[in-house]
């Protein structure tokens, strides 16, 4: 090799050697604690601040539209409550002003019902002197 051959090859190692720690630097600096933190940090705030938005534009259009929200929303509470419901209509339509209310499962156990009351045999003292 000549050395104008020689010095290239030297010039060229040297590039790639300054792009080699350019690069590694640049993944330190990526790969930092703080850096990773900072970044999942501003993902976080901005999606956070997309869901925001869509709360907002959400209650933009229920306030716009009332009727749809109240098309979904009464099913959907309707469904979540219907054995209550369905117990107080039950209650309500079977109801005669001298029936007690029934018993709820184990209300028995908590409330027994009252001893079945016998008269005592009286004792009468035997007859003195007959």
């Amino acid at each position: 090799m000549s050395k104008p051959e020689l010095k290239a090859k030297q010039v060229e190692a040297n590039e790639a050697r300054d792009r080699f720690m350019s690069t590694l630097h640049t993944l330190q600096h990526r790969l930092h604690p703080k850096t990773i933190a900072n970044d999942v940090k501003e993902k976080a705030k901005e999606k956070a601040d997309g869901a925001v938005t869509a709360a907002r534009d959400g209650v933009n259009q229920a306030a716009a539209h009332p009727s749809t929200v109240a098309a979904v929303a009464v099913p959907i509470v309707l469904y979540l409550f219907r054995k209550p419901i369905a117990r107080g209509l039950k209650a309500l339509f079977r109801r005669t002003p001298e029936a007690e209310p029934p018993l709820q499962p184990y209300e028995e156990a908590r409330h027994p019902a009252p001893l079945p009351v016998e008269p005592i045999p009286s004792r009468v003292p035997a007859e003195q002197g007959a």
